[in-house]
């Protein structure tokens, strides 16, 4: 019997709002633009096709709001989980309002009063209960039969994707189900256990595998098989990861909530035979071009709209989001967020080794040559070269300590040295109205080859085609040589698919942050000094030196889990709080 703690207030806001915000279709690519339909009722908006077209697609504008939470790509409130992470900081660490700093500085509390930590469970709920709103009244629409169950699978993938957000913050979480609350009824409902909603999850993602294998160009941004079973790789992948696997249940009224009461290591074939089952449909590739330059279709990809490689991308409105959020002041942009020296030290050289590897050719004073080519796709360093919007030529971007605009120590710049430049085109400065339509990169290839090479690995060990999954990836990136050494344990692969994730997702999803809480490894990575690079320069002599910007404390247990906001605590008495909050 499951142990009932009741959430009252899930459902009060949009109770009487059928979709305020949804969807102007204005040409034939762009199902995602936003218009208001107002406050109308359901009668009204199911008894028309394009109503309850826009219905469903003010589902899929949160999203944004969702990916927005994890990455940080917006103002105010909540600030990026990457920079919770052991990866970067951001320009505005000093605010006491936003969770990156809070969390970091181990000052996080409950009943924090950031806006965007407390809509992230409403926004992630109210649009469940839209998808509730939407399946049991699209059948009453003139849409075709036909077109009607493919829209009801996109919806129950969308109400997934909520849920998958919600379980990788909270762990178990109030399990809706189809129902649809009216204002009189009751809204007391058992938050489930984590095997609950994991399994909830999985069996709607197995539904939604009955989609279109591929959407036509006007759909684009709509989830297709591929979304529903990469999506499922990511959910077990986390529930068979150390976290939740059997070694931390929780205890009394908490138990089980935190994750599985017992360790099963067939949870890691689950996980890989998710992400087999992406890579067997045979229609998904990486993009490859070590021609035009080492690992150039690395970049490709990330400034690509569609491609062989993207699984599911959350849309966007058409402007530079990335360019003008990333880039140094000197081009236009923000400079948001800072890489840590700790994540620069993870990329390997262009030979596949390791800094610290014996033959890797690694100089400390040098530090920037021959390193792997993502590094340079990803990160600005001092001496990096970027569009210059002046004279519309690359220029040297001046990273170095009190360097004129954009130098360590400058107002507005750069705290560790580093830029964050990934998903930039090289073609553009940081001008927010410039319009580029591009995708929020939520689900890609290389995610689910790394998926499955870790549960993989952690199944069975280090098997050819664990080597062949890691490999591709190398590969693509242009090491050369890209194969890793031969008889591997499995605790030397793991750490070579951890430095991989690092460093082939950085700043996606915030995958770092939820990636080092999973394996349970918080209190080694940032539970210490975070570092960056302080470059002087004095005439022609330049020198370097690592410095500490600021000290991290992942102090307690508790930080594993996000907590329930507060104030939804605050408004039922029984809904219980994850354990330590």
């Amino acid at each position: 019997m499951k142990n009932i703690n009741y959430i009252k207030t899930l459902t009060l806001v949009g109770l009487l709002a059928i979709g305020a915000v949804a969807c102007k279709k204005t040409d034939s690519n762009s199902f995602l633009d936003k218009t208001d339909v107002g406050q109308l009722n359901e009668a009204t908006v199911f008894a028309d096709s394009l109503l309850t077209f826009r219905f469903l697609t003010g589902i899929y504008t949160g999203l944004a709001g969702t990916y927005y939470l994890d990455n940080g790509l917006t103002g105010g409130g909540l600030w990026s989980y990457s920079d919770a992470s052991d990866d970067s900081d951001i320009v505005w660490s000093g605010a006491t309002a936003q969770i990156a700093p809070a969390f970091n500085s181990a000052t996080f509390q409950s009943q924090a009063d950031f806006s965007r930590f407390k809509n992230h469970w409403n926004n992630c709920y109210n649009n469940i209960r839209r998808v509730n709103v939407f399946l049991a009244n699209v059948d009453r629409s003139p849409i075709s039969a036909a077109r009607r169950a493919t829209l009801k699978l996109e919806a129950r993938f969308l109400r997934a994707y909520y849920y998958w957000h919600l379980l990788r913050n909270y762990s178990g979480v109030p399990v809706i189900g189809d129902k649809v609350y009216a204002i009189t009824d009751d809204f007391g409902l058992a938050r489930s256990t984590f095997a609950e909603t994991v399994n909830y999850v999985v069996s709607e993602l197995d539904a939604c595998a009955a989609l279109p294998v591929t959407t036509q160009i006007e759909d684009f941004g709509r989830p297709t098989k591929g979304a529903a079973l990469g999506l499922k790789s990511k959910v077990l992948l986390l529930a068979a990861s150390p976290l939740f696997n059997g070694q931390n249940p929780g205890t009394g009224v908490n138990k089980n909530l935190a994750g599985y009461d017992n360790l099963d290591n067939n949870r890691w074939k689950l996980a890989a035979d998710a992400a087999k089952a992406v890579m067997d449909m045979g229609i998904y590739s990486l993009v490859k071009d070590n021609t035009t330059a080492p690992g150039y279709g690395y970049y490709q990809m990330m400034i690509t709209r569609n491609t062989p490689e993207h699984i599911f991308q959350v849309m966007k409105s058409t402007n530079r989001w990335y360019e003008g959020f990333l880039l140094p002041v000197s081009r236009g942009g923000q400079a948001y967020s800072y890489p840590t020296q700790e994540l620069v030290d993870t990329y390997p050289m262009k030979n596949g080794k390791n800094i610290k590897e014996a033959g890797s050719g690694y100089v400390e004073a040098d530090m920037y040559k021959d390193r792997d080519p993502r590094f340079y796709y990803s990160i600005l360093y001092d001496g990096s070269l970027w569009l210059n919007n002046t004279t519309n030529t690359k220029t040297v971007v001046n990273l170095y300590a009190n360097a004129p605009g954009d130098g360590l120590g400058t107002s507005g710049s750069t705290k560790t040295g580093y830029l964050y430049r990934k998903f930039c085109h090289e073609g553009a400065g940081g001008n927010f109205g410039i319009s580029n339509n591009i995708g929020l990169v939520a689900i890609r290839y290389a995610e689910i080859l790394l998926n499955y090479a870790e549960a993989l690995n952690e199944f069975s060990g280090p098997s050819t085609e664990v080597y062949q999954a890691v490999e591709q990836i190398r590969e693509r990136a242009g090491l050369v040589p890209f194969q890793l050494p031969l008889q591997l344990t499995k605790e030397q692969m793991r750490e070579i698919i951890r430095s991989e994730r690092r460093v082939e997702l950085t700043y996606e999803e915030a995958t770092r942050f939820f990636d080092i809480k999973r394996w349970k490894l918080a209190e080694t990575l940032i539970n210490g000094p975070a570092n960056g690079m302080r470059w002087t320069r004095s005439g022609s002599t330049v020198t370097g030196a690592r410095f500490s910007f600021e000290t991290r404390r992942f102090t307690n247990p508790q930080m594993y889990y996000f907590p329930i906001p507060q104030s939804e605590i605050n408004k039922s008495a029984v809904l219980i709080q994850n354990p330590g909050w």
